[in-house]
C-alpha cells in the first residue's frame, strides 16, 4: 500500500499597533468612524461551509484592544473597546455594519498642542456566536471582556456532522488576519492627516482548522477495469470511513501570526472518533461509473492538533464490493471488503484533503490525497496537482 501526502498552510495576525510611545496627554475620539469591510477573496471554501453569502448573514465576531500610545506587544490590556462586537452586512458584502459604532482614538497634548495617534489591536473570528455553550454547538466559549492579554475562543467537535437534520452543524472556523495596505505598511490606526485603508479597517479571513473527504472518489485501477471488464462487472455497496483520535475540544487564540494557534483543553473527553457511513442502493458499477464521486459536502473539519500523551489522528477506509461474472462467463459471484489506514495531516490548516480510493487487481485498496494549491493565498490556483 502506498501514500502520497502533502498539504501546507499559514496564516498570519491582523493587528493596530505600530511606535512605542509615552502615554500622556488627554484620551478623545478622533471624530472618525472606524468602518469595517471584508477582503471577500478569503472566503473560499466549497459551497454549504462559510462563503461570502454565509457570513453576510451569520456575521462575525470583532474584538479591539485600546493600548493607547503603546504598542500592543509591550502592554497588557483587555478587548474591552470592542468585544464580541457582532458585524454584519445586508448588501452583498458592499458594506458591513455594527452597532453601537466606536470611533478611532487620538490624544492631545494641552503644552504643546500635539494631536497623537493612538493605537487599537483589533481581532475577529466567524461565525459569530452570541453566547457559546457547550451544549452540542461547535464554538462553546471565549475570553472574557475584561480578560487580559489575546482573546480566544473554545471550539468543539459537532457530535454528527453528517446528520440530515443536525440540531448543531459542524461550524468552519475563521479567524482575521492582518491586511497590508496599499502603501506597504501595516498600520490599523486612524491618522488625521494620512488615513490608513481609506478610513476602513478591512478584515481577512483565515480557516482554523483542517478538512478531509471535501471529495470522494472511488475508481478501479486501469489495469484491474481492463482485466476485470471483459468477464465480469464490480459493484461496490458500501463505503465507511472511521475518524480516530481526533482532538474533541481545542482553544483558538485570536492571536496567531504564523497559523492557527490552537492550545489543549485538558478537560472531559480528550479525544474521539466521528464514522462517516455512506450505502449505495442500487450498488454502484465501477465498470460504468469509473472513477465514482461521492456528493460533495461530505466531508469533515477536524483540529489540526495531536493531545499529548494520546495517539495520533488516523482513518480506516472499508468498502464493500460484488463481483459478478457475466452471463457468458462461469462462475461464482463474490462480495468482499477491503481495507486501509491512513494519518490525519495536522499542517492543513486551511486546506481541503481528497481521498481517492483506488481498488487493484489484487484487491487491495490504495488510498492517495491530494493537495489543493493554498485556497488562502491572494490570488489561489485551486489546480490539483498530484504527489
Amino acid at each position: 500500500m502506498k501514500k502520497y501526502l502533502s498539504l501546507v498552510a499559514g496564516a498570519m495576525l491582523m493587528t493596530a499597533c505600530s511606535n512605542d510611545a509615552e502615554v500622556s496627554g488627554d484620551n478623545q475620539s478622533s471624530g472618525q468612524e472606524i468602518a469595517v469591510t471584508v477582503a471577500q477573496e478569503s472566503l473560499t471554501r466549497a459551497q454549504g461551509e462559510i462563503d461570502a453569502s454565509v457570513l453576510q448573514t451569520a456575521g462575525f465576531g470583532l474584538f479591539a484592544s485600546y493600548t493607547e500610545r503603546l504598542t500592543y506587544e509591550n502592554t497588557s490590556v483587555s478587548p474591552d473597546f470592542m468585544y464580541n462586537q457582532k458585524v454584519v452586512s445586508t448588501d452583498n458584502g458592499e458594506t458591513w455594519v455594527y452597532n453601537p459604532v466606536k470611533y478611532w482614538p487620538n490624544s492631545t497634548d494641552y503644552e504643546t498642542g500635539t494631536i497623537y495617534n493612538e493605537y487599537l489591536t483589533f481581532f475577529a473570528y466567524a461565525p459569530y456566536e452570541a453566547s457559546p455553550k457547550d451544549d452540542g454547538r461547535c464554538i462553546i466559549g471565549m475570553s472574557g471582556r475584561y480578560d487580559k492579554g489575546d482573546p480566544w475562543v473554545n471550539y468543539r467537535l459537532v457530535e454528527n456532522p453528517w446528520a440530515e437534520e443536525p440540531t448543531f452543524k459542524q461550524v468552519d472556523l475563521l479567524y482575521g488576519v492582518k491586511q497590508i495596505n496599499a502603501t506597504g505598511g501595516d498600520d490599523l490606526f486612524y491618522n488625521e492627516t494620512k488615513p490608513a485603508f481609506n478610513d476602513r479597517l478591512k478584515v481577512y479571513f483565515r480557516h482554523a482548522l483542517a478538512c478531509i473527504g471535501d471529495e470522494i472518489t472511488i475508481r478501479l485501477a486501469d489495469d484491474f477495469k481492463s482485466y476485470i471488464s471483459d468477464y465480469a462487472s464490480i459493484t461496490i455497496s458500501k463505503v465507511e470511513i472511521v475518524y480516530n483520535e481526533l482532538t474533541t475540544k481545542a482553544r483558538l487564540n485570536l492571536n496567531s501570526p504564523s497559523g492557527p494557534n490552537w492550545k489543549e483543553i485538558v478537560s472531559g473527553e480528550l479525544t474521539t472518533t466521528r464514522t462517516y457511513t455512506k450505502t449505495f442502493d442500487p450498488a454502484i458499477n465501477l465498470i460504468e461509473n469509473n472513477p465514482y464521486e461521492i456528493s460533495a459536502n461530505e466531508g469533515l473539519f477536524y483540529i489540526p492538533l495531536r493531545i499529548k500523551g494520546c495517539d495520533a489522528p488516523y482513518a480506516e477506509v472499508t468498502v464493500d464490493y460484488t463481483i459478478k461474472p457475466k452471463n457468458s462467463i462461469t462462475g461464482s459471484e463474490y462480495s468482499g471488503s477491503v481495507s486501509t489506514r491512513f494519518d490525519l495531516d495536522l499542517t492543513l490548516e486551511g486546506k481541503k484533503q481528497g481521498i481517492e480510493l483506488i481498488l487493484t487487481k489484487d484487491l487491495d485498496l490504495l488510498h492517495l490525497t491530494y493537495d489543493i494549491t493554498d485556497e488562502q493565498a491572494q490570488e489561489p490556483s485551486y489546480s490539483r496537482q498530484w504527489k
